[in-house]
C-alpha cells in the first residue's frame, strides 16, 4: 500500500511540474496574432487550457516510462 501512495504522490508532482514547464513554454508563443485583441479572457483561456494539455500529455509520458522502467526488473 504504502508503494501506491508513493507512486501517486511521485504522479502529482510529475503532472504539475509539467503542466508548470509547459505553461512557461506556451507563453513563448505568440498567440496574440491568432485572437482578437478585443478579447484578452478568452486568449488567457485558451493559453491555460493548452498548457494543461500539452503538460498532461508529457507527465503522462514520463509517468509511463518510469512505469515500464520499474517493470523491466520483472525481466530478470
Amino acid at each position: 500500500m504504502r508503494q501506491l501512495g508513493i507512486h501517486a504522490m511521485l504522479s502529482i508532482v510529475i503532472y504539475l511540474v509539467a503542466i508548470a514547464l509547459a505553461f512557461q513554454a506556451v507563453k513563448a508563443v505568440k498567440i496574440e496574432n491568432l485572437i482578437r485583441s478585443d478579447k484578452p479572457f478568452e486568449a488567457q483561456t485558451f493559453l491555460i487550457f493548452t498548457a494543461i494539455a500539452l503538460g498532461y500529455l508529457v507527465a503522462q509520458f514520463v509517468i509511463s516510462f518510469i512505469d515500464s522502467s520499474l517493470q523491466l526488473s520483472n525481466l530478470f
